[in-house]
């Protein structure tokens, strides 16, 4: 599982859609299974379900892109071909949860 955010750099400008894809820039075979918008901590989030191959190894990637004051969150799950289903309620059940903090938190 990846978290990552940043803040400042490209958020402001870029559409999800393109942010999403930007992660998945370094992988091979990608096929798009999922993707929809859906409501993330008060905005719109990008969710993907892809089939990707890294280094040649076919995986699963249940990925959300957030914009949120200026920063992006990436939170990414990664599994083998096999493992996905049993993996995605806990995964999503994660995401939604997830909730910036303000200054004042």
């Amino acid at each position: 599982m990846l978290v990552n955010g940043r803040c400042g750099q490209d958020g402001d400008d870029v559409p999800l859609l393109a942010l999403t894809q930007h992660l998945f820039m370094s992988f091979t075979e990608r096929e798009i299974v999922e993707q929809t918008v859906v409501p993330m901590d008060g905005r719109e989030a990008m969710h993907t379900v892809m089939r990707a191959k890294l280094d040649g190894v076919p995986k699963v990637f249940n990925a959300y892109v957030l914009k949120k004051d200026g920063c992006v969150y990436d939170l990414v799950g990664i599994w083998a071909a096999g493992k996905f289903e049993g993996q995605r309620a806990a995964f999503e059940g994660f995401a939604s949860g997830f909730h910036t903090l303000s200054e004042k938190d």
